[in-house]
């Protein structure tokens, strides 16, 4: 879990940089998902044939997932153009409810008093952390926007719970690898109606990004596999430390890294996230024991 949450906030600290150096976005993108595809199948330890895959429990997931990550980008990119970024942001975190209500339903997972507490309080710290005030008011005819990457987004990572739930731990490399695999051929096939040029992808600073951006990438969701299979945790609690340890460790980066300024009320966030991780985990116990 630790490490998903490390290789996430490595994603956000690179497109912090990325953003800064001024090279094209699109091209990153499809080489990470490339670089994600080649680091499953290099940590895959099994032969498996095509027809294995095709027949496998959990090869529609991975379609799934594929698609829905490449949606997902495009979806934050237009949202952030025509909605802003602060309602953009704040939607994007907050789509962690549905995975979270996912696991608890779907799968009948517990839900205590303090569990509840805990995932309201993982809520409430996601938009604080990340809350910024609008700069400028929007279309309305946009308001759309937030509420398909609400959905594409939280259906991602319910999707990912699904799978997991089919995988073995053998399993779990070739799973991600054609997650993204499938997110890459779909770019590649996007990049055509596209403006980018494909000598873009040869730039040495667009691949350098990519494929650091695609080794953590990959890591995020392997590892967030195996915190789902082996953390002990129920599910809907691995999705809420996740998101907001994501977050808390993005601020504090963005804080002493590229001293971004942040209001009381992000910092509140951040307190609060900490109160709700020690909920959610049960590390409450061992304060004040």
């Amino acid at each position: 879990l630790i490490l998903s949450i490390l290789s996430s906030t490595v994603i956000v600290i690179v497109f912090k940089i990325q953003s800064k150096i001024n090279i094209k976005l699109f091209p990153v993108i499809v080489i990470n998902y490339f670089t994600a595809t080649f680091l499953g199948l290099i940590l895959n330890q099994q032969q498996i044939s095509f027809q294995q895959i095709a027949s496998s429990s959990w090869i529609y997931g991975a379609l799934i997932i594929g698609v829905l990550l490449i949606i997902g980008f495009y979806l934050i990119g237009y949202s952030t153009q025509k909605i802003g970024i602060a309602i953009t942001t704040v939607t994007n975190k907050m789509s962690v409810v549905l995975p979270m209500l996912f696991s608890m339903f779907f799968y009948a997972e517990s839900i205590s008093f303090l569990k509840l507490i805990g995932i309201i309080l993982a809520l409430l710290a996601m938009f604080l952390s990340v809350y910024r005030k609008r700069t400028k008011d929007f279309d309305i005819k946009y308001v759309y926007l937030p509420v398909l990457l609400f959905f594409t987004i939280g259906l991602i990572d319910s999707v990912v719970k699904y799978g997991q739930a089919n995988l073995t731990d053998s399993e779990v490399p070739v799973f991600t690898a054609i997650s993204f695999g499938i997110a890459g051929i779909v770019g590649i096939i996007s990049a055509v109606f596209n403006t980018t040029k494909f000598k873009d992808f040869l730039n040495i600073k667009i691949l350098v990004t990519g494929i650091i951006i695609g080794s953590a990438n990959f890591g995020s969701m392997y590892f967030l596999i195996y915190a789902l299979e082996k953390s002990g945790f129920d599910s809907s609690v691995v999705f809420g430390v996740n998101n907001i340890g994501i977050i808390a460790l993005s601020v504090l980066s963005a804080f002493f890294i590229f001293k971004e300024k942040f209001k009381i009320v992000n910092w509140f966030g951040i307190l609060l996230s900490l109160i709700a991780i020690a909920l959610l985990t049960g590390f409450y116990k061992i304060i004040f024991v």
